[in-house]
């Protein structure tokens, strides 16, 4: 049972993942509608007739449930589990479908990580997060000896890494795939060229990130001539994103890291308006998702497991419920301010760690023992 776990780059082409080479829990969805007439032909995406955070208790058990953040993606994943795919087949057209209908947040424009469990409890994760350029140094995000303010750092190019999700996707699909790597592409393209409607959080997201401004391509997709993002349900194409995805399911993972795709993405980072940035042909060739060990303990009854670094996730739960464990939380209950008290000073705990100890073990040592530590 994969979980793709999404990040994002905060820079100017991730936003519609188009500015490159022509051409966990808002839905849980079941997987149980009615198969394609055809299998492998895949109609567009449409929503299960679910509501966002219900599940058909028919489904639950038989083919697998999809969540993600929407439901238009987590529909695409459910497609793939129809017509026979893996879960990790579902989980990489689900994050292929993020690309499209959540640009703010989600798709090949980032990174990931991946944790898939099988049924006999063996757990594998892979790391797919962005990776900074070579030229990234100590001072990258100074100016006049000062660190830049977060609004200052993140538009135009110098907040860019290298994306990762594509390699992890390909890795997974190498290694855990059922049907064809083109197939997975099919309802993420379905939805760029049929079109998808703006959701009230996308919609906030163009009306509070002035990033979303930068691109002349974006702001000709999602906003009025006067500056003003689309309202709510307004159904927005985006052909040049299904085109991109079209020669991503046709040439393979690699066609994103070198030849005109890759040139695009150095051309846009290094010649952005705002923060140019020195990323290079040879930074995204260069980039390969890893395998990592995951970190996992135990929680009451539970054997629990999670992504190790670089993310901080796995461990910050883990110490999160460990220190909870001895607390009986129903006996207090859902409205007790003693409960809650005793989640937030979890929270604290565990987030001081994670600022202190925790970072990129490829650079920094991590101690993730001594964190794993129940004692």
């Amino acid at each position: 049972m994969p979980v793709l776990h999404k990040r994002n780059l905060f820079d100017i082409g991730r936003w519609f993942a188009r500015g490159f080479a022509p051409g966990m829990a808002a839905a849980l969805l079941s997987a149980c509608v009615p198969l394609p007439q055809a299998p492998g032909i895949l109609p567009p995406p449409r929503p299960a007739p679910v509501q966002p955070g219900q599940l058909d208790s028919v489904a639950v058990g038989q083919s697998g449930i999809v969540s993600a953040a929407d439901p238009r993606a987590a529909q695409a994943g459910a497609q793939i589990l129809r017509i026979g795919g893996s879960a990790t087949d579902a989980a990489i057209a689900t994050m292929l479908a993020l690309t499209v209908v959540e640009p703010q947040s989600s798709g090949i424009g980032g990174g990931g990580f991946l944790v898939a469990a099988d049924a006999g409890g063996n757990v594998e994760t892979i790391d797919g997060r962005e990776t900074a350029p070579m030229a990234a140094g100590p001072q990258w995000f100074y100016r006049d000896g000062k660190p830049l303010p977060f609004a200052q750092a993140v538009p135009g190019g110098l907040s860019v890494g290298v994306p990762g999700n594509l390699r992890l996707a390909a890795q997974a699909h190498n290694a855990k795939g059922r049907v064809s790597w083109r197939v997975l592409f099919r309802p993420a393209i379905a939805l760029a060229r049929d079109g998808f409607a703006i959701t009230p959080r996308l919609h906030k997201a163009l009306s509070d990130w002035e990033v979303a401004r930068l691109d002349v391509a974006s702001r000709q997709m999602f906003f009025t001539v006067q500056g003003q993002p689309l309202p709510v349900g307004t159904v927005v194409r985006n052909p040049a994103l299904a085109q991109t995805l079209e020669q991503l399911a046709a040439r393979g993972a690699d066609s994103f890291y070198v030849g005109p795709n890759a040139q695009a993405i150095a051309r846009k980072v290094g010649t952005s308006a705002v923060n140019p940035a020195p990323l290079t042909t040879g930074d995204i060739a260069a980039y390969d998702a890893k395998p990592r060990p995951p970190v996992c303990g135990s929680y009451r009854a539970y054997r629990i497991c999670g992504m190790g670094p670089p993310s901080s996730g796995g461990i910050a739960v883990f110490a999160v419920l460990k220190q909870l464990e001895r607390f009986d939380l129903a006996a207090l209950g859902p409205d007790s301010p003693v409960a809650w008290h005793l989640i937030a000073e979890s929270q604290r705990l565990a987030y001081a760690d994670r600022q202190r100890y925790l970072a990129d073990p490829d650079y920094v040592p991590v101690p993730v023992a001594g964190l794993m530590d129940a004692a």
